[in-house]
């Protein structure tokens, strides 16, 4: 049996969830709340903001008052799209229905992956300060995730080292490989 991936199961889910509101759509004029519910969530979890944007556009008002997880769904895709990370974690931080939950919670793991890939490769120093608000984590988890990921840190000056972690088997075509690439793209441009 082959094990699939977390993000294919969502990328599932939302498959299925974007033809059943279609079709909810063809036969009713409207999908079900419960389908807005979970396609919200599913696109913020597999980082779609855009279709997130237009479902959250298209959404019937009546549907927005009559479910208000929609609106904290869509708390935290206003805030991923502002990049306003501590808002983001902040709003991450609800209690969600039994279908969202995993959904956000896969949400917050990825955008804290997220985070920390952006502060390895942008920062030769940061305090723990702002790390602490750009991860959501508090001091003490943060210490833990910065001793785990191999990072420096200076109590003294509370300055954080981040270590870029490098490309694994990055293989470079051969340079008569790229020559020949660049031999068919010219005689492609030529005919």
């Amino acid at each position: 049996m082959v094990a699939v991936s977390p993000v294919e199961d969502i990328r599932e889910m939302v498959k299925k969830l974007e033809t059943q509101e279609l079709d909810a759509q063809l036969r009713e004029g409207r999908a079900g709340n419960e389908i807005y519910t979970e396609l919200l969530a599913g696109y913020l979890a597999l980082g779609r903001l855009p279709e997130a944007k237009f479902l959250w556009k298209r959404i019937p008002e009546s549907a927005k008052t009559e479910v208000p997880e929609l609106g904290k769904i869509w708390e935290v895709g206003k805030s991923i799209w502002n990049r306003d990370n501590p808002r983001v974690f902040q709003t991450l931080q609800n209690d969600w229905s039994e279908p969202v939950a995993p959904l956000m919670e896969y949400t917050l793991k990825n955008f804290r992956e997220e985070a920390i890939q952006l502060v390895s490769k942008a920062y030769a120093s940061i305090r723990m300060s702002d790390f602490v608000q750009f991860v959501g984590l508090d001091e003490a988890a943060a210490g833990q995730l910065i001793t785990d990921l191999g990072w420096t840190f200076n109590q003294q000056t509370g300055m954080i080292g981040p270590v870029c972690k490098k490309k694994e088997n990055m293989q470079l075509d051969s340079l008569s490989n790229q020559q020949q690439r660049i031999a068919d793209f010219i005689a492609y441009l030529e005919n």
